[in-house]
């Protein structure tokens, strides 16, 4: 048995996907430490309204970038492996071009259009949020490009130049601007961090793209400009992002809607619940981050066992590895909550509920990466908008009678009917099994 389990780890440690995946948890570890001392800080500086107000547009923000990003970020998994395996470095160059030029008209249109409704109709918009949405749109395209050289570092497999900047040295520098805020004595509301955070992505930005132009790959001949090949990476890219906005609306979607449910106060002491759990939320973003290359990779050589190898791999890997982040979470919940304040240790039964709802998300691992780099859009939209639509159902039940304990139940419940869904119509439309299979680590080498 032992030396079965060793030449398990062996064959683990050989496999580029899990290596990778490694190395992106632990950035992630690090930045989940990083990321839950700046939100401390901030709950700490700010009054529970104004803290209220930053985590409802910050979490906005994070729902909308997929928009602004017009699909680029996952069609770069997509895309990217496809060709390096294949050696078309011009059709390599013409695709990060034309991702460039349509995330940079696109982000810049989409915050001209916020503004402009802020401008025309400021009545529709609670005043406390006014300002913060006018800071935010004007550092949208800065977000945006960011978000689309993240996807394109992470396309290439440089899994830490893909998160360090915006998991580490953001929140670092952020740190940095509300100390010398606090020492020059400005008022720490949703405006001045906002504000912080937009020059701190644009510090971000810059670092991230003189890295990604000293590491890209010299193409001998100059970048595909045919036509049609734009419009395909275009269209390609922009038929991914209904359903990766969607699945990143999934992901805050608690939060955006106690945002209209409950005031900004109650939003904030569970946000605080939920950023406790970055840990395991980091283990899965880890093998989010390598999977979808890796399932390229084996689309691109036709390698359907190879395929199942790498899902049935990094599914388990996920799932036993979100069970001991959940309970070191849990252990540490009540001392954790305090650090934000004393009130935010009434949430520690919101934080045991979502506790169990990664756990049960994690069962299915990858499965939305999957779909994205088999090109069913159809599908995955599906999916995601039955627990989208799910979600609201039992949030707007159960919010009102239990408050945020309510919404993190809802999460739990949802959580469970994605689950039978996602096994069930990935297996009958695509032939792969995406649940977890527990007492088979299949860990054996494509």
């Amino acid at each position: 048995m032992i030396a079965g389990a060793l030449r398990k780890a062996q064959h683990a440690i050989r496999d580029p996907g899990l290596r990778g995946a490694l190395t992106g948890i632990s950035v992630r570890i690090a930045a989940a430490f990083v990321g839950l001392g700046l939100q401390i800080l901030l709950a700490r500086f700010m009054a529970l309204g104004d803290y209220g107000v930053y985590v409802i547009l910050w979490t906005w923000v994070s729902v909308v970038g997929q928009v602004g990003v017009l699909g680029f970020y996952d069609s770069a998994a997509r895309f990217i492996p496809r060709y390096g395996r294949r050696d078309k470095p011009a059709h390599l160059a013409g695709y990060l071009a034309t991702g460039f030029r349509a995330v940079l008209l696109g982000s810049c249109l989409l915050a001209a259009a916020a503004l402009a409704f802020l401008f025309l109709l400021p009545e529709l918009v609670d005043p406390a949020f006014l300002l913060p949405i006018g800071v935010l749109a004007l550092g949208f395209p800065v977000l945006s490009l960011e978000t689309y050289l993240t996807g394109i570092a992470r396309g290439f497999g440089w899994y830490a130049l893909s998160t360090i900047p915006g998991f580490i040295l953001r929140p670092v520098l952020i740190m940095l601007g509300v100390g010398i805020a606090e020492l020059a004595g400005l008022t720490l509301d949703a405006v001045t961090v906002l504000s912080l955070v937009v020059l701190a992505s644009v510090l971000v930005l810059v670092v991230q793209a003189l890295l990604l132009r000293a590491r890209l790959p010299k193409s001998p001949s100059p970048p595909t400009k045919a036509p049609g090949r734009r419009r395909f990476w275009l269209l390609a890219s922009v038929l991914m992002m209904p359903a990766m906005t969607a699945e990143e609306l999934f992901v805050w979607i608690d939060v955006l809607i106690l945002g209209f449910l409950v005031p900004p106060d109650q939003a904030s002491l569970y946000f605080a619940a939920q950023r406790s759990l970055s840990l395991a939320a980091f283990v899965q973003y880890g093998f989010m981050l390598v999977a979808a290359r890796g399932f390229s990779l084996s689309l691109a050589s036709a390698d359907r066992a190879g395929l199942q190898a790498r899902i049935t791999r990094s599914t388990n890997a996920t799932f036993w590895l979100t069970i001991p982040s959940v309970a070191l979470t849990l252990v540490a919940g009540y001392p954790l909550l305090h650090l934000f304040g004393e009130a935010f240790v009434s949430a520690y039964p919101c934080l045991v509920l979502l506790g169990l709802a990664y756990v049960i998300r994690a069962a299915t691992g990858q499965a939305a990466e999957l779909l994205v780099v088999q090109g069913r859009y159809r599908l995955s939209l599906a999916i995601v908008s039955t627990s989208v639509a799910a979600c609201l159902a039992a949030m707007l039940v159960l919010v009102p009678l239990y408050g945020i304990i309510g919404a993190a139940a809802a999460m739990v419940l949802v959580q469970l009917i994605r689950l039978v869904v996602v096994t069930w119509l990935v297996y009958h439309q695509t032939g792969y099994w995406v649940l977890a299979r527990p007492f088979s680590f299949a860990l054996e080498r494509d």
